[in-house]
Order: C-alpha cells, then structure tokens, then sequence
C-alpha cells in the first residue's frame, strides 16, 4: 500500500510481528477501547485510528480466533499464551451511546493530535442517524461497511444474513449528513466488494470520497475463498500461521499494486465517459445515475423503488475540519511540559495537580509524546541491525522518572494508554476507563485525604477500568464499578471490590479482589490469573474458569502482591489479611480458565506417572 500511496490497515490483532523485524507497520491501527494488543507504542505509528463498531458481515458481534491459529508470534502480537481461544467483545461492552463514542475519540487525539479517527458503520436501516451523531461525536472519516464485507471471524448466518448493499447505506448516510449540515466536517468511505472503476464512480456519486478494499486485494494474494479463514489450514497461505500452509503462499506486494492500478485506470475511463475530470466532482451529480436498461423489467416486476438512490443532493462543498476537536486539553499541555527534563534528558520529576471530571483522558497526551519516543527508537534500532532481528524483546526505556499526584475527582479515561516511566497517585475518584489499553507505569487510586467513607464498602472508579490493559499495575484503594479489567492481557491489579461482570474476556495478567463483587467473573476468560474470596465462589463464570486452592507458588505471589498493595495505600483490609494469613489463607481461591486448569491437571498426572 506504501508503494501505491494508499494506506493499510491493522485490523483488530495488535502489532504485526514483523514491526518488531523490519519495521512494517499499518498505517490505519484499528481500535475499539482496546480489544487487543493496543498499547501506546502501538498507537503511535497511526495516521489514522479507526474504531470499528460493526462491519458488513459481522454487525456489532465480536468475533473470536480459534486457540489453533494462536501461535507465538499471534499471543505477542496480543499480549496472550499460545493456543488459547481470544474473544472479542462486542462494543457495545464500553460504547453504550454516541457520548462514550465522543470520549473514545477525544482520548485518541489526546494520545496523537495528528492523527485522524475513522469510525466504522455497517450498511443498515437509519445509518444515516447513526453517522449524524457519529459526526458530532467529532468523528473526521464515517466508514460505510456494506453487507459483502468478509471476515473469517463472522459466524455463518451473518455472512449470509447480515447488512445491507452499500448502496443503500451510502445514500443515507450522505443525505442526512448534508440534511443536518455536517456533511462538511467529515470524509465519507465506502466498502463492501468494491471490484471495478465502475464502482469507484458510482460510490463517488452517492457521497464516498474515499474507497476501502479487502476481498478483491485477497484475491490478487491468490485467496480462492476457501471459507475456512478460522481453521488454521488456508490452501493458499494467506490466512493461517502454519509453516506447513505458509509455504503455499504466492502473492506479491507487485499483484496488489497492478491490481489497484487497473482499477485507477477504470475510474479514468469512467470519469472520461461522463466528462468529469475527477473524483471530486461526483458526490451529489445523482442526474449522472440511471436505471441499467438491462434490468428494468426486474425493477418494473418487483415494484421497486429507486427513486432514494437516484434523487438530487448537494455537491460537496470546501472541507471544515471535525466538530468538537478542541486539541490538547489544558492539563495534558501542562503534563507535557512539566515532563519534558524527565523525557528529554532523564531527570526526574516530581509535580502536583488539581483535577476535575472536566479533565478528561489525563496522561493519554505525555504518554503518547513518551511512546513516539519508544517507536522512533525501535526504528532506529532496527535501522542500525547490520541483519534483520527481533527487538520485541528490547526494553526501550526513554527518559527519567515521572512522580504525578493528583487530587481531586478524574474525569473519563485517567491513565488511559499509559506507558512505563510513571508514577501516579490520585487522591480522589474517577470516572470510566481508569487506565484503559494501560501498557506500564504505575497508578495508585485512594480517597480524599480527607474522605471520611470506608473504602471497602465505597466505589472511587468507575466502569471498564483497565480495558485492554497489556501492562504496568493498578491499586485501587476502594470499589470499582462493573466490568473491572475487562480484555486484561497483562496489568496487575489490586481493588477492593467490583461490580457486575469482572475479569470479562481475560487472556494474561493477574487481579485481586478483597472484597465481594457481583456475578458474571471471569466470561469469556481465556488466560491470567484472579485472585478472589471463597464468599463470592457463586458468582464466577463456572462455563469458562474453575476455583482451586493456592498452590505455594500462587500463594507466594499474592502474598508479595498484598504486601505492596499495603505500602502503596495503607489498606486496612490488606493490612488485615497478612496479619492473619496462616489462618485467613483457606479463605482465597485462585481462579484459572479451565482449559488451563486442564493442562494443569494432565502435566501433574504425566510428572506422577514417570516419578512411579
């Protein structure tokens, strides 16, 4: 795509492996809040994020990757184990409305300013609604996904069932945008097995301003569409991670190229018939489309009616940019500059601040400044190999020490896309998504100093904290809300209760719950480690994770976790529990996915069988 001067997509599955060899990296990274592998580093290559909130084939579902494609370089990519089953969420797990889809977008320009957000719809009744307030929401591209889109994570009914023709979409989108005045504050795209010039036009007159392509760049790969994209032994290599299979592969970078050059070709000869001279020029012109003569008697037998494709709207007029792009917000200004001696030239730095629910996405912007950093870094280290080498294992460590107190009540998204270098305290409260896609650091969350409340009994953070986090640790010296650590694939935690739903779609890390918390624990939990008392035993996910007693390792670990949980926040609770842990020790289970639990089981049998 770099050779074409098109951009390339990342899809949901974390940093390419070969990123870490040779530098290759997407340049549109896909993003719900963190679904998988989304880091700092991984964000900061983007010139583009897209949130992917439905696709053509698969509405809003999730999907999931079976254990058998989930090899090494896969479970790093995704900071997962190998051949365990990853399950994605659908969004609606922490885009509840058009405000939470605004504050997802504010977080990603606070993390890079430069780059644009994508929001992803699928072809369907009132999309056009949908994309208005996707608009407001401050949105700078409405991707229209039509009902052909493929995927190999798409069950089959919504393959065969799913969505609508782009077409109709397309249309929709583009006059109610225009109707409501927005139409000016947004690129429109289009995709949906876009195969000719003659679609590129005819999307161009319907509103699209920019194309996407998938199945038919498969296609040039050699893909035959075998359909079984999810079983690991793709006949031509291209979606699977088997050597055996991989080998098969023939396509080239240059297929891809001739094949996208021909279509541009295409669109020049279907720009010519109609006397435009380009792309630019289309949206709107509805009097350039008519009804293909070969199909009229269809059209006239069925009774349909054409006319919403075919009426009259406005042609585009000079771009504004996106509603609601405020820039940096006051405080990450002052973050930045506070710490540049500790990034420029390793001091370290210690600093206070006031904080409000106003101060949203606190620490996304000097987080994000701290990964371009790292990712500029592993280029050059990358440019400097004399031969090709695997620095994912590098420890790129930029700058000093960053100590940040706060004190106050957080607004949305504290810590989100934190990376390693700081040290956060606040005195407080906070709102959703408490160090959501969190990669290192350290953030420690307590009440107000003067607070008079018990902090095991009291909620001080709110919903989908730690969403996606791959790193760096957490102690929450209170309750958190519902879906606390949901897609945890590698922090540690510490909290003194939850809500509904914790540990949700785990696949790595480790969390510690004190106190009670409600039912649902552990769905979807592939992999990592909770810590949980047996007074809530009932409320565990029995279909995915199973409660054994500590074995001297898992004890040894929680009682190291305990330990610094106290010296971080004085918990009265923690402090409790070491004191008594002979005989409070029966009292914790640890919670595993079964599968593993499984394995567990089969390597003891095989060590009791040779020990016999």
């Amino acid at each position: 795509m770099k050779m074409i001067g098109g951009r390339s997509n990342s899809g949901e599955g974390g940093e390419n492996p070969y990123y870490y060899i040779d530098g290759t990296t997407a340049s549109t990274k896909q993003i719900a809040s963190g679904r998988f592998g989304v880091t700092g580093e991984y964000l900061s290559s983007a010139d583009e994020f897209q949130i992917k909130v439905a696709q053509g084939a698969k509405p809003g579902e999730g999907g999931q990757l079976m254990g058998v494609k989930v090899s090494l370089e896969i479970a790093r990519a995704r900071h997962s184990n190998m051949n365990v089953d990853l399950i994605s969420p659908p969004p609606l797990h922490d885009i509840y409305s058009i405000e939470d889809l605004k504050e997802l977008i504010y977080e990603l320009k606070q993390c890079k300013p430069s780059a644009n957000v994508s929001v992803k719809l699928v072809s369907g009744s009132n999309i056009g609604t949908i994309a208005v307030g996707v608009a407001k929401a401050g949105a700078d591209i409405i991707h229209v996904a039509g009902s052909d889109g493929g995927t190999g994570a798409a069950t089959l009914t919504s393959m065969k069932h799913a969505g609508l023709p782009w077409e109709i979409g397309l249309t929709e989108v583009h006059k109610a945008l225009v109707k409501n005045g927005l139409r000016r504050h947004v690129t429109v795209r289009v995709d949906g097995a876009l195969q000719t010039g003659r679609d590129i036009v005819t999307a161009a007159i319907l509103g699209a301003e920019e194309f996407d392509f998938g199945k038919l760049l498969l296609v040039a790969q050699g893909c035959i569409m075998a359909r079984i994209c999810e079983k690991n032994t793709c006949p031509t290599g291209i979606a699977t991670h088997d050597p055996k299979f991989k080998a098969k592969y023939k396509g080239s970078a240059e297929d891809i190229v001739r094949v996208l050059s021909y279509i541009a070709d295409d669109v020049r000869r279907n720009l010519s018939a109609l006397g435009v001279s380009n792309l630019r020029e289309l949206p709107g012109r509805t009097e350039l489309l008519e009804v293909d003569p070969a199909h009229s008697s269809l059209v006239e037998t069925r009774s349909l009616d054409l006319s919403g494709l075919l009426e009259s709207s406005a042609p585009l007029e000079k771009k504004l940019p996106a509603l609601f792009d405020s820039g940096m917000s006051q405080l990450n200004q002052e973050l930045i500059d506070d710490c540049m001696p500790a990034i420029d030239r390793g001091e370290v730095v210690v600093r206070s601040y006031r904080i409000s629910t106003n101060d949203k996405a606190a620490l996304a912007s000097v987080s994000g400044l701290v990964s371009q950093r790292v990712h500029a870094e592993r280029l050059a280290l990358i440019g400097r190999s004399e031969k090709k080498r695997d620095t994912y294992s590098d420890v790129i460590k930029i700058g000093g020490q960053m100590n940040l107190s706060f004190a106050g009540s957080a607004g949305q998204g504290f810590g989100v896309f934190l990376c390693d270098g700081f040290n956060v305290r606040l005195f407080g409260e906070a709102n959703d998504s408490v160090c959501k896609s969190m990669s290192g650091g350290r953030v420690v969350i307590k009440p107000s100093t003067v607070s008079k409340f018990s902090p095991e009994r009291n909620a001080i953070i709110g919903n989908c904290a730690l969403y996606g986090a791959t790193g760096g640790r957490l102690y929450v010296h209170g309750r958190a809300g519902d879906r606390f650590a949901v897609r945890n694939s590698g922090a540690l935690t510490v909290v003194e209760g939850a809500g509904l739903h914790a540990c949700e779609y785990m696949t790595n890390g480790t969390v510690v719950i004190l106190g009670t918390t409600s039912f649902n624990i552990g769905a979807g939990m592939t992999g990592g480690e909770v810590f949980i008392r047996k007074e809530n035993e009932r409320c565990i996910n029995a279909e995915y994770v199973t409660p054994i007693s500590l074995n001297s390792s898992a004890e040894a670990r929680l009682l190291e976790i305990l330990e610094d949980y106290l010296e971080a926040t004085e918990s009265v609770s923690a402090r409790s529990f070491l004191a008594n842990w002979e005989s409070i020790r029966g009292d914790f289970l640890w919670l595993l996915p079964k599968k593993i639990v499984l394995q567990m089981k089969t390597e003891t049998e095989k060590a009791s069988g040779a020990a016999a």
